[in-house]
C-alpha cells in the first residue's frame, strides 16, 4: 500500500510529494479508538486526496523548508507536540489551507500571497496543527456509518478490505474538502491556532488582522462559507481565544523576515 500511495504522490508533484507522504501509508491492527499508527495510514491516504485536489506539491524547496521551519515552531507549542509534523505548499491559487490527520498540513500558494507576515503565517498553521491535535478528522471517521453502530473494526481488517478503507477515506475527504468540518470545529481551531502561534512569542493580534483582511477581500462569498464559519464569528472566536492567555504579550510580526523568504516564490 505504501509503494502505490507514493506512486499516486509522485503522480501529482513528483518526487517531493512521494517523499511527503512516504512512510505513512502501512496499515496497522487495533480497535477504535484510533491509534497513531491507524492514524498514520489515514492521514497519508488523506493526503493523497489533497494533493490530488489542489494541483500537487508547489515545487519551489526554499520556501516548503520556511514554511516547515515555522510550522514546526508552532507544533512544539501546541496540545500534541510530540507527533511528526509534515507542511507543504500546495500548487493552487485559492485560498485555503488544510490539515488531514497524524501531523500531514497544507497551505495553497493563493493564501500564502495573501500573507504579509511570519506571524499571520504561524497563526494559520496554527489553526491546521490544532485541527490534529483535536482530532478533528478522526472524529468524522469514527462516526462514519461504514463502520455501523458501536462496530469495534480492526484496522488490519481494513487492510484486508481495501473497499471499506477506501470508502472511509473518500467519506472523509468529502466532509474536509468539500462540505466543511463542523463550524464549532473551525472556531476551535481558530481559537487554538492562535494561542499556539503567541506561545512560540509571535503578535498574538496578527491572526485577527488577516482575517480581516481576507473579509475584506472575500466579503460573504458563498462558496467560501460553505466550508468556513463567517470571519465575523471567527474574528470573534480568536478574540476570545487570546483573552484566556495569562500573560498576553506583545510579541513579534517578523515582516520583514517573512518578505525574504517568499519574495519571488510565488
Amino acid at each position: 500500500m505504501q509503494q502505490v500511495s507514493e506512486e499516486v504522490a509522485r503522480s501529482f508533484g513528483g518526487e517531493s510529494a512521494a517523499g511527503f507522504v512516504r512512510g505513512g501509508s502501512a496499515m496497522a491492527g487495533g480497535l477504535l479508538p484510533i491509534g497513531y499508527e491507524e492514524e498514520q495510514s489515514i492521514g497519508a491516504a488523506l493526503a493523497l486526496q489533497v494533493l490530488a485536489r489542489y494541483n500537487g506539491v508547489y515545487d519551489r524547496p526554499d520556501l516548503t523548508r520556511y514554511v516547515n521551519l515555522v510550522g514546526q515552531a508552532v507544533a512544539l507549542t501546541s496540545d500534541r507536540p510530540n507527533i511528526a509534523y509534515h507542511f507543504a505548499v500546495l500548487n493552487h491559487d485559492s485560498i485555503n489551507a488544510f490539515a488531514t490527520a497524524a501531523g500531514y498540513v497544507f497551505i495553497t500558494k493563493g493564501l500564502l500571497g495573501q500573507i504579509q507576515n511570519e506571524a499571520e503565517l504561524a497563526a494559520v498553521l496554527g489553526h491546521e496543527i490544532s485541527h490534529i491535535s483535536e482530532k478533528h478528522i478522526l472524529e468524522v471517521i469514527q462516526r462514519s456509518k461504514l463502520l455501523g453502530a458501536g462496530a469495534e473494526i480492526t484496522f488490519a481488517a481494513l487492510n484486508s478490505n481495501p473497499e471499506l478503507f477506501r470508502g472511509l477515506i473518500d467519506q472523509a475527504a468529502k466532509k474536509l474538502l468539500d462540505e466543511g468540518l463542523d463550524q464549532n470545529k473551525e472556531l476551535a481551531a481558530d481559537r487554538l491556532g492562535a494561542i499556539f502561534a503567541a506561545r512560540v512569542g509571535y503578535d498574538p493580534m496578527a491572526y485577527v488582522t488577516l482575517l480581516q483582511r481576507l473579509r475584506a477581500l472575500k466579503g460573504d462569498d458563498a462558496a467560501f462559507f460553505k466550508t468556513h464559519p463567517n470571519f465575523s464569528s471567527r474574528i470573534e472566536a480568536v478574540q476570545q481565544g487570546l483573552a484566556t492567555l495569562t500573560q498576553p504579550v506583545p510579541g513579534a510580526l517578523l515582516a520583514e523576515r517573512f518578505t525574504q523568504h517568499i519574495q519571488g516564490q510565488l
